[in-house]
Parts: C-alpha cells; sequence; structure tokens
C-alpha cells in the first residue's frame, strides 16, 4: 500500500548538468558577450568616423565649387579686359562673354555628377 506518491530519482539524476560543464558554458557566454559589446563599441567608431569623413568631403566639395566659380569669374573678367584692348565692339563683347559664361557653368555643373 502507497502511502506517499514516489517518484523515481534516477530521471532526476539524468538531467542534471554537471557543475564544471555549466561554468564552461557561463564562461563562454561571458565571453561572447564581452565581443558584442567590443563590437557594439567598433560599430559606434566606425559609424561617429564615417560622419566625420561624409561631413568632410561635403565641404571639401563646397570649397571645390567655390574657387571654380570664382576662376570662372577670373576668366570673364580677364577676356573682358582682352576684348577692350583689342577695341572690339560693345554688342560683340557681350555675345561673346556671354558664351563664355554660360560654357563655364555647363562646366560647373557637369564636375557635380
Amino acid at each position: 500500500m502507497l502511502l506517499f506518491k514516489r517518484t523515481k530519482r534516477d530521471e532526476k539524476a539524468e538531467d542534471v548538468i554537471p557543475q564544471s560543464a555549466l561554468e564552461n558554458m557561463q564562461q563562454e557566454n561571458d565571453q561572447l558577450l564581452d565581443q558584442i559589446e567590443a563590437l557594439k563599441l567598433d560599430v559606434s567608431e566606425l559609424r561617429s568616423e564615417n560622419d566625420r569623413l561624409v561631413e568632410q568631403l561635403n565641404q571639401s566639395k563646397y570649397q571645390r565649387k567655390l574657387i571654380k566659380t570664382s576662376m570662372g569669374l577670373g576668366v570673364l573678367v580677364v577676356s573682358y579686359v582682352l576684348l577692350h584692348l583689342v577695341n572690339e565692339d560693345v554688342q560683340y563683347t557681350a555675345m561673346l562673354l556671354l558664351i563664355e559664361a554660360a560654357f563655364m557653368f555647363m562646366m560647373l555643373q557637369g564636375d557635380d555628377k
């Protein structure tokens, strides 16, 4: 006659993981978590470096465009002075300078692409 509900103790013994294996898994888990944190830091550093380089590139593009525009204006002034020295007719001077300015504008737009 059974007064108490009895269970097999052998089943529990099979399910128990040895303490050393548990500690090894815990150490591996900790190492993996540390590696993940290190990778997260690396990614954040790379993103900040990428943002800095993109900003520097944008500024250098603006500076190059500004320099090219000022050079174009300088060429227009030199062309005007040369045309004035050669006593070119005012009507032709204006047309030549407009054609030259349009050509420079198209070249500046082509460089941006």
